[in-house]
């Protein structure tokens, strides 16, 4: 279910006039319904994509918090209604948005005052959040990750601090809660241990894994960016972001093969598992292709246009909807025609994504690419020694593309076009590392051997 606020100006709207507000509930084909609200405001107040009163315009702040207050009001109590009607299995009639609206209005609505001393639910805000996002599928699953950790944050307090009834409250989050918030999520493997109940309450969760700077520094840009939404809207008065240090983050070098390496990959004689040299051919074709693995396991037949596969990044799509064009080379076309008989329309014999990383790593051991390579350990900030084979990973897949064009071109806005990153992406700086032969190149100077 989707509900948005949107303002219809006609031709004869003058500057200073007031438009109305409209509301407009979307569920599929269950319901699809606009109605007019009693709220009115001048269109060059309105901000569409963020469903409010623009942040930096000279809206007075009463008219701003009065038109706040009640399309929260609204928002609130037609998804409450709605969600109601759908749990007890009643029809949603022509005219339901209407008649809702309307018995609103006559309960007496909210006013600025009541709503602004309201404490918020978090999912009910969250999902208000969500809904003006302009949000890819995988950041939008990002955030339902965020979701389900403040879901188990709210658990913990209540085991910890003996507050049965705590809920995460938008409202009253400051500097404080923050670094309560930073402390769960950064140790929540040792907390899920000390109290059961966690994991009780929350039994969709998944193994939990002690977590770094980088990961707490992603987590708590989608937690500032939705406080960020609360403030600029006025449902909270101040920015508890203030004086909070973020996290930073801090990467090591990419670690790809060689072309030598995806040679030996390509070449190895996986006859005795025919599944597993399946698994191999998908992986050589993505290190020849260099697309992220959401885009790989979607790819169709029709998308090979004039000897080159075509697609339009499902990560950047909502940005940037530039389609990504990369010529096939004589591998990767191999490979294609190799599997060009399967039925369907798929490009290649797919898996899941989590079976297709587990058999990479069998793939790199079976085909003896198992040396040595240095990386940063994200959490202790260390560097460790690890079998290559033990990191190897769909995403490897497309650094292997990445870093082995970049060494000869040294050109990101050229490796972008191939790769899909949005212009100034600062996933190139990583690649600007001096590789070893390069370095073999600048000691030879030093024999005279220019």
């Amino acid at each position: 279910m989707t509900l948005k606020f949107k303002i219809r100006v006609s031709k004869k709207t003058k500057e200073g006039d007031y438009s109305p507000i409209y509301v407009r509930l979307y569920d599929g084909a269950i319901c699809d319904q606009t109605v007019k609200t009693r709220c009115m405001v001048q269109p060059h107040f309105w901000d569409q994509k963020g469903q409010c009163i623009k942040y930096r315009c000279l809206c007075p702040e009463q008219e701003r918090d009065t038109i706040t207050s009640e399309l929260l009001g609204i928002r609130s109590y037609l998804t409450s209604k709605y969600n109601e009607c759908k749990q007890q299995g009643r029809s949603i009639s022509d005219a339901w948005v209407l008649k809702t609206l309307t018995q609103y209005y006559k309960d007496g609505g909210r006013n600025a005052e009541t709503q602004a001393k309201k404490k918020y639910a978090f999912d009910e805000l969250f999902n208000q959040f969500l809904s003006v996002r302009n949000l890819g599928e995988g950041r939008a699953r990002h955030y339902e990750v965020l979701r389900r950790m403040i879901h188990r944050y709210e658990s913990y307090v209540r085991c910890a601090t003996g507050r049965k009834r705590y809920t995460f409250d938008v409202v009253r989050v400051d500097k404080s809660v923050l670094d309560s918030v930073y402390d769960y999520i950064e140790n929540e493997y040792e907390y899920v241990q000390k109290y059961e109940k966690i994991l009780q309450d929350n039994p969709e969760t998944r193994d939990i894994k002690p977590r770094g700077e980088n990961y707490m520094s992603g987590i708590f840009k989608e937690v500032r960016a939705f406080f960020n939404w609360a403030y600029k809207t006025k449902i909270i008065d101040s920015f508890p972001f203030e004086g909070f240090e973020m996290p930073s983050e801090r990467y090591g070098s990419p670690i790809y093969l060689t072309l030598e390496d995806v040679q030996k990959l390509y070449t190895a004689d996986l006859s005795d598992d025919p599944y597993l040299a399946i698994q191999r051919d998908i992986f050589v074709f993505q290190c020849n292709v260099g697309c992220r693995v959401g885009d790989l396991l979607r790819l169709k037949k029709r998308d090979v246009i004039n000897g080159a596969v075509e697609y339009i990044p499902t990560k950047t799509i909502k940005e940037n909807a530039r389609t990504v064009v990369v010529p096939l080379n004589s591998v990767a076309q191999e490979i294609v025609d190799r599997y060009a008989g399967l039925p369907g329309d798929q490009l290649l014999p797919f898996d899941t994504s989590e079976r297709y990383n587990v058999s990479i790593k069998t793939v790199f051991e079976k085909a003896g690419v198992t040396y040595l390579v240095t990386k940063l350990d994200t959490v202790s900030r260390t560097e460790v020694k690890v079998p290559i084979n033990e990191i190897a990973s769909s995403h490897m897949a497309r650094r292997t593309f990445i870093g082995n064009i970049y060494k000869l071109v040294k050109d990101p806005n050229l490796v972008s076009a191939l790769t899909g990153h949005v212009e100034g992406s600062r996933a190139f700086t990583r690649y600007r590392t001096i590789d070893i032969d390069m370095k073999k190149d600048l000691v030879k100077i030093l024999e005279g051997k220019q």
